[in-house]
């Protein structure tokens, strides 16, 4: 561990609570056949749902980011959990559209805090390796990616799905408090305000800068609109009992803790850029033909997406860290989560209107573009090379 940096063990805490946040993210997503047909809701409308929340995540992380570099992350990480758990708990009173609606928005809102103080602090605490660091803090995120289908599946196979966030709400209040305790009271995040309009010129004056927040909403485009429609298409283009559609969507996500892993890992050593480029190319031709095979090989190829593309993310992270002031790290991963989980939301949207009018089989074609639209911008457009 290199001098100043703070132990390891630091991490623990945070890896599980980003787990958490991304498994309270992504249940509704997982939850969406089920959702959908009690509330007797179209495509479209799922997507408009799906929409909602990811929207309220994507615009909370600007103002979050800002939080965060003003008054430190450890805060907003504990009120971002335990505003998530008294929220969950109101989707018992909701059964109808616009109060279910709701809830979602205000929960988006409150999730929006976590990145950016998390990745805030992660960022002033380890100065070295950080593709490294932050690949190990993105493995808590594709351990929940890949258990929430699991255990939504499990849960609602017994019982009604909004026991599923009840299951969830013992977990985070626990690793919230180990948070707590381990955290140092002297937060290195805490600094002055920043002049947002000054910083996001400097931000986005290089072409660094803006081709990773161009990739990093690509990348949220293709993993909102998988995560949203890939258990609708397992039940209705493949012939999945709902339920057990849910639980297979975990193979999109089972892997991608090895991902990032790797991920952080080669962008320490070969670059990000290389990173990011095969991430993206390989997964296109695997979007493309999960339509046209059967199941057994459908979800090998969804297996192989989940394993590959996730690399992407610590890359992207990785770059933007290694680009900004660190007194400005909250507002610039506020504004990176902002792209990312906008585009996912945009992406529920415009997949909700191909399936709708062409069909379910039809949901992974804007995905493929996007992909392919990825990886081009990584080979093509001129940057600092491939190491930046």
């Amino acid at each position: 561990m290199e001098s100043g940096e703070k132990p390891q063990p630091i991490l623990l805490p945070l890896i599980a609570l980003h787990g958490l946040m991304h498994i309270m993210a992504n249940t509704l997503p997982a939850l969406s056949p089920l959702v959908k047909a009690e509330f007797q809701l179209t495509h479209t409308a799922v997507g408009v749902l799906s929409f909602l929340f990811a929207a309220a995540i994507g615009l909370g992380s600007i103002p979050s980011g800002l939080l965060s570099d003003r008054f430190g992350g450890v805060r907003l990480i504990s009120l971002c959990f335990f505003a998530t758990t008294i929220f969950s708990g109101l989707l018992f009173f909701s059964h109808e559209v616009f109060s279910l609606s709701l809830i979602f928005i205000c929960m988006g809102l409150f999730l929006s805090l976590y990145h950016p103080s998390a990745l805030n602090y992660i960022a002033h605490s380890f100065r070295f390796k950080r593709g490294k660091i932050f690949g190990v803090h993105e493995v808590g995120a594709s351990i929940g990616f890949a258990v929430t289908p699991l255990v939504a599946g499990l849960i609602c196979h017994y019982t009604a799905w909004r026991f599923v966030y009840v299951f969830w709400m013992f977990p985070i209040v626990f690793f919230v408090v180990l948070l707590l305790r381990m955290m140092s009271a002297d937060d290195p995040t805490v600094d002055d305000a920043p002049n947002v309009n000054v910083f996001l010129r400097q931000l986005l004056k290089t072409k660094t800068t803006r081709r990773i927040y161009v990739l990093e909403c690509l990348f949220g485009f293709v993993v909102g609109g998988t995560v949203t429609f890939l258990p609708i298409f397992l039940n209705e283009a493949k012939g999945l009992d709902p339920a057990f559609a849910v639980t297979m969507a975990c193979v999109f996500t089972g892997g991608g803790a090895i991902g990032k892993l790797a991920g952080g890992h080669f962008s320490d050593i070969v670059g990000a850029r290389r990173v990011m480029a095969f991430g993206f190319f390989i997964v296109a031709p695997l979007f493309f033909v999960v339509p046209f095979i059967p199941l057994v090989w459908s979800i090998l190829a969804l297996a192989l997406v989940g394993l590959i593309f996730p690399a992407v993310l610590p890359a992207i992270i990785t770059t933007i860290s290694n680009e900004i002031e660190p007194s400005r790290t909250g507002f610039a991963f506020g504004l990176l989560m902002f792209a990312g989980y906008g585009f996912g939301a945009i992406a529920s949207i415009t997949l909700g209107l191909v399936s709708d009018s062409f069909g379910i089989s039809r949901v992974f074609y804007p995905i493929v573009i996007a992909t392919l639209v990825g990886g081009f911008m990584n080979i093509c457009i001129p940057g600092r090379g491939c190491t930046d």
